[in-house]
């Protein structure tokens, strides 16, 4: 009885304990939870808590990104990144994905608020990287908003709009109201910067995005969607409705560093609808402005607002100030950097991809030069001995012909030696010079197959076949390659090359010309041959014929001649 009396106000303390538990840690998790609901909470909380208290390098990370996360939400600019350098450090060691995202992304917009766009872009690059590892469809979203307006910032209006439409569709995803209609806005503020035939595409997307953020209630979302509807309906030069919707977004903006530029935006819809008093009022206001492009704006409304007074001396002096701070504005622009920030992001991405996938690639390569070599060997192998093979053929099939050819010319010798040698009668002779015609036949047979085998006649018919299919060959015809072809029609045609140039004189590229004429090849091919125009092989033909040959019959071919010859 005693004992479970004890063990029930051991088990009380010790829920007590737990209960009222105040570890670093412990504060840490419960200002997370506070941070998307109620920022203003959070940042509270994480100031109630003292560096000492921070023992682990763990807390003092997590310490450091959620200090950063909360006065960004509560839009105090930061422009000192040495708290947040700590949670990337130590997220990057390790290799905490989903605070790695988050540390790389508020790192981004410290280097924003501090105008160090291209480094802002390297930060938000690297976030969107490990974002996409995650399937954080939210935080890439808010990621590629802040990567659009940095391009909107520096006037780089198409790559803006190609980010925002991934920033819209990650939106719509995610169900997130705030970021579709700032991503709506800010995509109709390209649209209307791109002119009057847009004005109406863009007044129907920015009317659907007020009429979402009015039944969400959220003040933010209602600012973002009236600025832009008065910024369009002020171009519009609809005065009336300019007005109401620069003060709707004044009524409803937390953010004070864009308050300014809402003053701006209301003291030109007054100057619009030529109230210049009221006009006057907000133009001065946004004269506090830190921001360069908005004290030009409003430095080139009082300049107008005077010059319409008559106050020309003041309108020259606000002109002068409206130049110095367009100048100022224009030397922040980073449009170059910025693209060249993306080339090298570019670059890293590409490394960073052939780096994680290096031993894949070493093992396919691998793999695919043992395949490669093997199937190479295999068909080396193959072809070897099919060539092998083929010669063999060859020099058997040669062997066998020339054997023919001797054979035949024995037969031929000794009939014609018999017909001379004996008195046959007339009938008896006729039938023996039938079957000397009929061994002749078949002597020139065997030569045209051996011809028709020969290295020098496969040449030319590949050479042919190359011309034909790209105009071009790889060979050429040789000085030994004529040699050769002489030789074959010589021994083809009794000697008609040596009978030729005996009895005309033709230069050797001539006799080359008539041994083509003596082969079963179109006349239009020579050229390939040759290796010269059609024209030129009808001028040497005529040549032959009429100077050489001095053939005066017109219709008279070579071709004609030399069967003749034979």
């Amino acid at each position: 009885m005693r004992t479970t009396a004890l063990a029930t106000i051991l088990f009380t303390f010790c829920l007590l304990v737990a209960c009222t538990r105040s570890e670093p840690s412990y504060k840490l998790v419960q200002a997370d939870s506070l941070m998307q609901k109620s920022p203003d909470s959070a940042l509270r909380f994480l100031r109630e808590i003292y560096p000492e208290e921070l023992r682990t390098a763990e807390d003092k990370a997590y310490y450091a990104l959620l200090i950063t996360q909360a006065q960004d939400k509560n839009f105090i600019t930061q422009t000192d990144d040495s708290l947040i350098c700590i949670a990337v450090q130590y997220y990057d060691s390790t290799e905490c994905i989903p605070k790695q995202a988050k540390a790389y992304y508020y790192w981004g917009c410290i280097k924003r608020n501090k105008n160090n766009h291209p480094e802002a872009l390297k930060k938000f690059f690297i976030a969107i990287t490990h974002a996409k590892k995650l399937s954080d469809g939210k935080l890439a979203g808010h990621i590629y908003n802040n990567v659009a307006n940095i391009y909107t910032l520096q006037k780089l209006d198409e790559q803006a709009d190609s980010i925002y439409q991934i920033t819209e569709k990650l939106a719509i995803q995610e169900k997130d109201s705030g970021l579709w209609i700032d991503a709506v806005s800010q995509r109709s503020m390209i649209d209307i910067r791109k002119g009057k035939e847009y004005y109406h595409k863009a007044e129907e997307k920015l009317l659907h995005a007020f009429e979402i953020s009015q039944h969400t209630a959220q003040r933010n979302m209602i600012a973002k969607a009236a600025y832009s509807l008065s910024l369009l309906y002020g171009r519009m030069n609809m005065g009336r409705e300019a007005v109401i919707f620069a003060k709707l977004n004044i009524d409803n903006q937390d953010n004070t560093k864009v308050l300014y530029r809402g003053y701006l935006l209301l003291g030109d819809a007054y100057y619009k609808t030529a109230q210049y008093d009221s006009a006057l009022i907000y133009l001065n206001k946004a004269l506090y402005s830190k921001d360069h492009f908005t004290k030009a704006g409003a430095y080139m409304r009082l300049a107008d607002i005077a010059q319409k007074q008559g106050k020309l001396e003041k309108a020259l002096e606000m002109e002068r100030k409206y130049s110095s701070h367009m100048d100022s504005a224009q030397q922040k622009q980073q449009s170059s950097e910025i693209i060249a920030t993306e080339k090298n992001m570019l670059i890293q991405s590409k490394q960073s991809e052939y780096k994680a996938n290096l031993n894949q690639f070493y093992y396919y390569t691998i793999t695919g030069a043992v395949i490669f070599l093997t199937l190479f060997l295999v068909i080396w192998r193959r072809y070897r001995k099919e060539i092998l093979h083929f010669k063999q053929k060859e020099i058997e099939q040669d062997k066998k012909i020339g054997e023919l050819l001797q054979q035949k010319d024995e037969q031929i010798a000794s009939l014609q030696k018999e017909i001379a040698l004996h008195n046959y009668s007339q009938a008896e002779k006729q039938n023996l010079k039938e079957e000397l015609h009929i061994l002749k036949t078949e002597r020139q047979a065997l030569l045209n197959e051996s011809y028709e085998h020969s290295e020098v006649y496969v040449k030319m018919k590949r050479i042919i076949q190359a011309y034909k299919k790209t105009d071009k060959s790889s060979e050429h015809f040789s000085e030994e390659d004529w040699k050769q072809l002489i030789a074959e029609t010589d021994m083809r045609w009794n000697n008609i090359t040596l009978r030729l140039a005996t009895r005309y004189p033709l230069s050797q590229n001539e006799i080359h010309l008539c041994c083509l004429y003596l082969t079963d090849i179109p006349t239009s091919h020579f050229r390939y041959i040759m290796e010269c125009s059609r024209d030129a092989i009808y001028k040497k033909t005529k040549k032959i014929l009429e100077q050489k040959i001095e053939c005066s019959d017109k219709s008279t071919t070579l071709r004609d001649i030399l069967e003749n010859f034979l």
